[in-house]
């Protein structure tokens, strides 16, 4: 998969700082465009006008370190709607994890089970500390055509990387017994702890019905019980050019952060 831009969230934490810097270094060696994006935690409230500055800031920072191609996204609302809506233009997004989660969040879904929802990119969740770039590769995959999909995208992420195949048995037995989400989740999670494998790519579809709701996906399971970075692709994303469609250039000129 080419990835012409990449959007990260940050809300200038260390931990959202994290994920910035995961996301430069996916975007370097592709020489795209590097989204950085201010919200909250919570992702609720408005802004402080002092925060545009400390963003570009660090999108200095980052670009000096990684040279590569980086703008910051104004805006003032602070919500996932707001990063959903930039996420649009966007090949990935990639945001931090906070501890502390918003209240209520049970009845609404994790800020990222909800960004997962909106946006139509892949959705990376920035878990560890960046020291190199990823070295083995978990993809969770099953007797459909989309698990394809995921080993291809898998190994375009990192052509020096060790991709791992584990099947995790047809998903739609899975949605079909209650208990299935529950084993096929934790034998993933063993699966990644056992390889020490730092990132774990599943599908996941973007539907909310009720079930899903109240018995929780395998996608989404893995994504509360892991401590790796985790990657969930929609079942829907197209990885390959549509024929006849001419194909989006990538960037070849660095350029300062700009606004």
């Amino acid at each position: 998969m080419n990835f012409h831009s990449i959007l990260a969230v940050t809300d200038l934490s260390q931990q959202g700082n994290r994920a910035v810097i995961r996301a430069a270094m996916l975007a370097a060696p592709r020489r795209a465009l590097l989204k950085i994006m201010y919200a909250p935690s919570d992702f609720r409230g408005s802004i402080d006008p002092d925060v545009e500055q400390d963003v570009k800031r660090l999108a200095t920072e980052v670009h000096t370190r990684f040279n590569v191609l980086v703008k910051t996204v104004a805006d003032t609302r602070g919500d996932l709607e707001g990063v959903a809506e930039e996420a649009r233009w966007a090949d990935m997004l990639v945001v931090g994890e906070h501890r502390k989660e918003p209240t209520g969040f049970f009845f609404r879904g994790k800020p990222i089970e909800r960004l997962q929802q909106l946006v139509p990119c892949p959705v990376l969740l920035a878990r560890l500390e960046v020291f190199h770039r990823y070295r083995r590769i978990l993809v969770a995959i099953d007797s459909t055509a989309c698990s394809k999909k995921l080993l291809k995208l898998a190994r375009s992420l990192d052509s020096d990387a060790l991709v791992e195949p584990f099947h995790v048995g047809d998903s739609s037995t899975a949605t079909r017994n209650r208990g299935s989400p529950n084993d096929v989740a934790r034998q993933a999670v063993i699966q990644q702890q056992h390889s020490n494998a730092d990132l774990i790519v599943v599908g996941q579809s973007r539907s909310s019905g009720f079930s899903e709701f109240l018995f929780g996906s395998v996608a989404h399971r893995v994504l509360r019980w892991s401590s790796c970075d985790v990657l969930l692709v929609p079942h829907d994303l197209r990885i390959d050019p549509i024929p006849g469609m001419p194909t989006i250039a990538t960037p070849h000129l660095l350029a300062k952060p700009e606004q």
